[in-house]
């Protein structure tokens, strides 16, 4: 247990999905009552087939749907050290990052990544709150896999948009940053060490 403990660090909750909840939460619960009473008021405005005022469900289903989906990603958005790689846990998908591929983790205020003038209005009301904090930026040689697959399951302002790069927005940055460099040392102490116990290969 103590082994398991020492090999995994503390989960960080990605911010940016808990802002994901608070975006869609109220629009999502006004749209379900709002179908069911379409659905009721129907035959009042001349819709009496059955599979016509089923249609009316239809927004409530997607709603439901964005509510709970929204919902679950603020609890299975995060990120964490592990003891070979650095794990980023988005709601559906995850990746890897060896430490190997680390150039350096700094901190950095979310607005010098991404350019607030440069987002539409919702989107930059919608990271107001974000705009001035500090932010965990980790530079990478490259991405474990191609960016637009990364960029069609993770979160926009999870990656860097300039140079291969994650964007790690978490409410404990301090604790975050000292763990990166914490467990990246551990890696590369024992890296350094495997190499300098095998044996060189001889040639011929």
């Amino acid at each position: 247990m103590a082994k398991n403990k020492k090999s995994r660090g503390k989960r960080f909750r990605l911010l940016i999905y808990e802002r994901m909840w608070k975006r869609w939460a109220l629009p999502s619960v006004l749209i379900i009552p709002a179908s069911i009473a379409l659905w009721w008021v129907a035959p009042h405005l001349g819709v009496s087939h059955s599979l016509h005022r089923a249609l009316a469900f239809v927004p409530a289903c997607i709603a439901s749907f964005i509510l709970f989906f929204t919902f679950m990603a603020r609890r299975l958005a995060w990120v964490q050290c592990r003891r070979t790689h650095l794990r980023v846990q988005a709601p559906i998908f995850s990746v890897a990052i060896s430490y190997g591929r680390i150039k350096e983790a700094l901190p950095t205020v979310f607005h010098e990544i991404f350019d607030p003038r440069q987002e539409k209005a919702a989107r930059r009301n919608w990271l107001g709150l974000y705009w001035n904090k500090t932010t965990i930026l980790v530079r990478l040689t490259d991405y474990p896999v191609n960016k637009m697959w990364l960029r069609l399951w993770l979160s926009p302002y999870l990656l860097s948009p300039d140079t291969p790069g994650l964007v790690l927005l978490v409410e404990d940055w301090m604790a975050l940053s000292r763990q990166i460099d914490d467990y990246r040392s551990a890696w590369e102490a024992r890296y350094t060490k495997r190499r300098q116990e095998t044996p060189p290969r001889r040639l011929g």
